[in-house]
């Protein structure tokens, strides 16, 4: 399990490739809740989301050989984006799994950063065909969420809010394999108990939403989401479960429909474009409503990696 001291060693590892992302007040989020809201917009990260920052740190900690015979994973988009662009910068190879229905813009930005494309069917099948190259070419599998460089270095994220503003008591995370809102919280808490941190998972997709309920894992039925990076098949036995079970104060859900709005309410209030997954703390904020009276709130914007296209088609 990683500690605190982690969450700092690995911001050291990495702030010369990352930027320290802004933390920005929402006037309107703060009406609507009668809060003090704070969006923390990793949609400014390097790549367009917070993705290269557990790949930073999980490249660096390879050795000399692994570098050299490089590394493998499954992706929805962006961890493939952050991990091929951390891959660029270190010189290691990155072969990359991806489903051919991913969005255009985020196909785009992995073949402009030189990765290794293996295309597939679904999400899930790409996880397996990752795991199976693993195993059969000798090379490191990088996990987006199931690593603990990725939420020791995820973690860095609650280090900047509470550095940032110290009177922060919500911490809200859209939630995809749980690594962000794993490492965040885990973070926060060490270094302000009492402090809450919820997780939002797409509502279609509700794995951690049912392991949190449960107080375990078990079977979870699974549907597609707009939000791709919050949807699909979760290993019971990953990392990140544990650090959520342990430091989550409450699991939300957003439906299709709270997805798409909060989409649309980030670009009308804040000139914004974000990804579907992103906009999963955004939709739980404005659901919340004045049950987050008098509270002082951060929020995760997570990313903003989506076709003009396609955000066109899903805000309408």
């Amino acid at each position: 399990m990683i500690t605190i001291d982690d969450v700092r060693l690995a911001r050291s590892a990495t702030r010369s490739f990352l930027r320290h992302t802004p933390l920005e007040p929402s006037p309107e989020l703060s009406r609507l809740t009668g809060g003090s809201v704070f969006l923390k917009l990793e949609n400014q990260q390097v790549t367009g989301s917070f993705k290269p920052r557990g790949p930073f740190n999980r490249l660096q900690a390879l050795t000399d050989d692994e570098k050299a015979r490089g590394v493998v994973a499954a992706t929805a988009g962006n961890h493939g984006i952050g991990l091929s662009y951390a891959g660029q910068r270190l010189g290691v190879p990155v072969h990359v799994h991806i489903a051919r229905s991913a969005d255009p813009d985020k196909l785009a930005m992995l073949k402009r950063q030189s990765a290794i494309l293996h295309f597939a069917e679904s999400f899930e099948e790409a996880h397996f065909n990752s795991v199976r190259m693993a195993r059969e070419d000798g090379l490191t599998r990088v996990s987006a969420y199931s690593d603990p460089y990725v939420i020791a270095s995820d973690g860095v994220v609650g280090l900047e809010i509470l550095e940032d503003h110290p009177d922060i008591d919500l911490i809200i995370v859209p939630v995809g394999g749980g690594g962000l809102v794993g490492g965040i919280s885990m973070a926060a808490t060490s270094i302000k108990p009492g402090i809450e941190v919820w997780g939002v998972e797409a509502a279609r997709s509700p794995t951690f939403n049912t392991w949190f309920r449960a107080g375990e894992t078990g079977p979870v039925t699974l549907d597609d989401s707009i939000a791709e990076g919050l949807a699909g098949y979760i290993e019971p036995e990953t990392l990140s479960w544990p650090y959520i079970k342990a430091h989550v104060s409450d699991m939300r859900a957003a439906s299709e429909q709270e997805l798409v709005n909060g989409m649309r309410w980030t670009v009308t209030q804040h000139r914004m474009i974000i990804e579907p997954s992103a906009a999963a703390g955004i939709a739980a904020t404005i659901k919340a409503g004045t049950e987050l009276r008098h509270r002082r709130i951060a929020v995760v914007v997570s990313g903003g990696n989506v076709a003009w296209d396609r955000f066109r088609q899903i805000v309408g």
